[in-house]
């Protein structure tokens, strides 16, 4: 079963006429590349697969429950964040799954009941699961492979150039383990280096755990 069925795609810009027609899927474990001249629908047609951007004809299905993460050449950043504070919102739902267990603690505190227990248990088994109690360290391991640990974790974002922007960017997207990554023209303002450790870093996507860029 395919990751992505795209069928009779045609979409037109102005008087120009981007696609007609076209049809791909994609599947599990492939790489697809989208090449083109500028101003040919490349940046377009990635917001379309998004639903940033409705097509004049044809339909777009992703495989049900899917988790894309896209690296976005516009990405918006929370500026104030150090790289450290940055990289933890990765985990946004985790530590909203944290806070809802110590509130049941809390009540805990006061009230005994099964309810509260059988509630207290699935939070701590859902992080569990999920290796929550091991973010500092996959957080570290994943700077330290991108070379982001040489930058410095306490350093604000908006003092990044660049190249540094989106290292962190797409360090947050490993760490948010998603089933497919969308790159939109990522090495256009990378320096000279960057594009060979990004390179790296998909050949080892999506096995996280073992990334070693060193």
């Amino acid at each position: 079963m395919s990751l992505l069925e795209v069928m009779g795609l045609s979409h037109s810009y102005g008087d120009k006429q981007l696609y007609t027609n076209a049809s791909f899927e994609l599947y599990k474990g492939e790489h697809m590349g989208v090449v083109g001249q500028n101003g040919a629908g490349k940046s377009t047609l990635l917001k379309i697969l998004m639903g940033e951007v409705v097509p004049d004809n044809g339909y777009i299905k992703w495989q049900s429950n899917i988790k894309v993460g896209i690296l976005d050449q516009y990405a918006h950043i929370i500026e104030n964040y150090t790289v450290f504070q940055y990289l933890k919102t990765a985990f946004n739902d985790l530590y909203d799954v944290e806070r809802k267990l110590n509130d049941v603690y809390m009540e805990m505190a006061s009230i005994q009941n099964d309810k509260l227990m059988k509630k207290a248990a699935y939070y701590q088994d859902v992080l569990e699961e999920k290796d929550f109690y091991n973010i500092e360290s996959n957080i570290a391991k994943v700077a330290t492979g991108l070379g982001i640990t040489a930058i410095g974790m306490d350093k604000i974002l908006k003092e990044l150039s660049g190249g540094q922007r989106a290292k962190v960017i797409l360090a947050k997207l490993l760490l948010e383990k998603p089933d497919i990554l969308i790159l939109d023209e990522p090495t256009n303002f990378l320096v000279v280096y960057f594009p060979r450790l990004l390179i790296r870093s998909l050949c080892l996507f999506p096995f996280l755990q073992d990334l070693q860029l060193s």
